[in-house]
């Protein structure tokens, strides 16, 4: 099967973008290179098409409610015009998928992975049929997704570019929050968050106005040295923010716990398989690294300490913005220790690296007010 295109697939294409299949879509992993878009992105501004995203809305009189009993972060304590990452559980407390959640007023906008939109949408549907933690007639859920896409502007310089096509009030937008603004006379969610720890912008529109909103963006950017940056980047500015993906970090048997997300589980609300995670017994964690040695740990790649096995690495890459050669990895709960020395092995030899912190860099400039 042909993967399915963005509404900027042209657009890639016009730039020589080098295209791959991700999760059945078009998608470009770089324009240049994987490392100059890195840099740019932490230096001045990168432009990334992130519409395979899904966008699923759950509405009505009781969709608070039912958002509130499938995740374990407190949404009530949103108001309108804030967003959340949150995770969905399933039954055993592992992870679904995790997600962006728009309070709208009165409806909530759920941003989730490409590859889960299927999946999360059906066990919304599932529930809600249910009819468990709201009466059904008082929850409507729409997936959105193939109508709408997704631009990101991420960088230091990305709310010069935002200010100049809607207005210099935008710069008083705080971190985690957005704004519903028009564009060529069609609405548009405009909000200062990212993939990246950098500052930056996610707008979501129509797919009839995807193009020309590039356009405006790559127009007004060029004197501050925007980048179009593609998967390859957006990547290692993840993981050099300390992010999971899911995939990697976090799956349907990873609860939010060992995944190191406490702080998205509020214990004081009830939600689904909240006594399982109360009462589950964390054995591992998910622990950044740095490699002392020089060379790039692969995901499933083992951690090893004392000659014995006590991880195994989810993602790993180079970091052209500190220098060093970086990764997440899941290791035994007693050695997840930042500054413990330990080893992993990369085809038949071992390389030393030691225990970090996430964060393995800090943006250079604030993220809002």
């Amino acid at each position: 099967m042909e993967p399915r295109k963005t509404p900027l697939y042209e657009k890639h294409a016009e730039n020589n973008a080098h295209i791959v299949d991700f999760s059945g879509w078009a998608l470009p992993i770089e324009y240049t290179s994987i490392l100059k878009e890195s840099k740019a992105a932490r230096a001045t501004c990168g432009l990334f098409d992130a519409s395979h995203m899904g966008e699923i809305i759950i509405k009505g009189s009781n969709a608070l409610n039912f958002l509130q009993a499938l995740t374990p972060n407190d949404i009530s304590k949103t108001k309108p015009g804030q967003l959340q990452y949150n995770v969905f559980l399933n039954e055993n407390a592992g992870i679904i998928d995790d997600l962006m959640v728009y309070n709208l007023g009165g409806s909530f906008l759920c941003v989730v992975n490409a590859s889960n939109i299927n999946k999360v949408y059906t066990h919304l549907c599932k529930i809600h049929r249910e009819g468990k933690y709201a009466k059904p007639e008082s929850v409507e859920i729409i997936d959105e997704s193939p109508e709408i896409s997704l631009l990101s502007l991420q960088g230091p310089e990305s709310s010069k570019v935002i200010a100049e096509i809607f207005g210099k009030d935008i710069n008083n937008m705080k971190y985690m929050h957005f704004a519903q603004l028009n564009f060529k006379n069609k609405n548009i969610i405009l909000s200062r968050s990212g993939y990246t720890g950098e500052d930056g912008f996610e707008l979501y529109c129509p797919n009839g106005v995807a193009v020309s909103l590039w356009d405006a963006i790559l127009e007004k950017g060029q004197k501050y040295g925007l980048c179009l940056c593609g998967l390859g980047s957006r990547d290692v500015l993840r993981i050099e923010a300390g992010y999971p993906l899911y995939g990697h970090e976090i799956n349907d048997s990873t609860n939010p716990l060992e995944a190191s997300l406490n702080w998205v589980v509020k214990f004081k609300k009830d939600f689904i398989a909240k006594d399982k995670l109360q009462d589950a017994e964390i054995k591992k964690l998910r622990a950044g690294f740095i490699m002392t040695d020089r060379a790039i740990a692969r995901q499933g790649y083992s951690v090893y300490s004392n000659n014995k096995v006590i991880g195994e690495v989810t993602s790993g890459t180079f970091s052209p913005n500190i220098d060093k050669f970086i990764g997440m990895a899941y290791v035994e709960k007693e050695l997840n220790k930042a500054g413990s020395e330990v080893t992993i092995k990369i085809r038949d030899k071992f390389y030393k690296a030691q225990i970090s912190d996430f964060n393995f860099i800090k943006p250079r400039t604030k993220r809002g007010l």
